[in-house]
C-alpha cells in the first residue's frame, strides 16, 4: 500500500492479529487503544463513519501484516441538534507498529 486510506471493516481483523501476534511476544508494546478488543470498539464507536477523517496505513511482509498506523485528521462533526463542530486537530492512537 502506498497511500493511506480510510479505514474499512475488513482492516479490523488483520489489525487485531497483529495485536493477538504482539500481545503474545511483548504485551508491553500494546497500548490503550490497540488491544484485540479495543481495536473492534474504537472502531465500531463512531469513528468508522468519520470517512476520510479517519485514515490508516497498513504495511505487509507477503501477505502477513506487520504494522499498522492511523490518525484522525481534522473534521467536521454534525451533531444530533444538528449543530456542526469543527475538529481542527488530528491525533494518532496508540498501536502496535
Amino acid at each position: 500500500m502506498t497511500d493511506s486510506t480510510p479505514v474499512t471493516a475488513s482492516d479490523i481483523p488483520l489489525m487485531q492479529g497483529l495485536a493477538q501476534r504482539v500481545t503474545a511476544l511483548r504485551p508491553d508494546l500494546i497500548g490503550a487503544g490497540a488491544s484485540y478488543g479495543e481495536l473492534a470498539w474504537i472502531y465500531g464507536k463512531d469513528h468508522a463513519a468519520q470517512g476520510t477523517g479517519w485514515r490508516r496505513r497498513l504495511w505487509f511482509a507477503g501477505d502477513e501484516l506487520v504494522a499498522w498506523g492511523w490518525a484522525f485528521l481534522p473534521h467536521r462533526v454534525r451533531r444530533d441538534d444538528g449543530s456542526v463542530t469543527d475538529v481542527t486537530g488530528a491525533s494518532q492512537p496508540p498501536g502496535p507498529s
